[in-house]
């Protein structure tokens, strides 16, 4: 699929959707698997994502081991057989943000309700699969480093 139909697709599959889960591991590697609402930048060409965790494992696993994956998916309800895999790593692309902070306010903006702290993830890797890419003569499975 060529490159800025693949970036529209999951600009359009990201505007659609609000829950994703964040998969964190501890250092040891244990797996935690948290779903989360999450945001973004309107009307910027990026694919930063904003979420608003609650400090805890997930925030504990980040700073110990800053790789992180994110599942999102389009519910089996609906017929259509559609979920993104999102990786982001390392504290350049995983980035927690505190009132006070550089960019912290710029983040609250666009995180809904009020939150004490704010991780922005800038993804390196985006994959999609959606089977109705094959309909129109691509690969189900499409792929965006970023």
């Amino acid at each position: 699929m060529p490159k800025d139909l693949l970036e529209k697709e999951i600009r359009s599959f990201l505007k659609n959707r609000k829950i994703l889960v964040l998969c964190t591991s501890n250092k040891e590697g244990v797996p935690r698997a948290t779903p989360m609402d999450f945001y973004m930048e309107k009307d910027f060409p990026n694919y930063n994502i904003y979420v608003g965790p609650t400090p805890g494992r997930k925030v504990d696993n980040i700073k110990a081991n800053p790789h992180i994956s994110i599942g999102i998916y389009t519910p089996l309800d609906t017929g259509k057989i559609q979920g993104m895999q999102i990786t982001a790593t390392g504290n350049d692309r995983l980035i927690f943000m505190t009132q006070g902070e550089e960019g912290f306010k710029n983040a609250q903006r666009i995180v809904r309700g009020k939150r004490k702290l704010i991780l922005k993830i800038i993804p390196e890797k985006i994959e999609l699969l959606d089977y109705d890419f094959v309909k129109e003569g691509y690969s189900r499975f499409q792929v965006l480093d970023i």
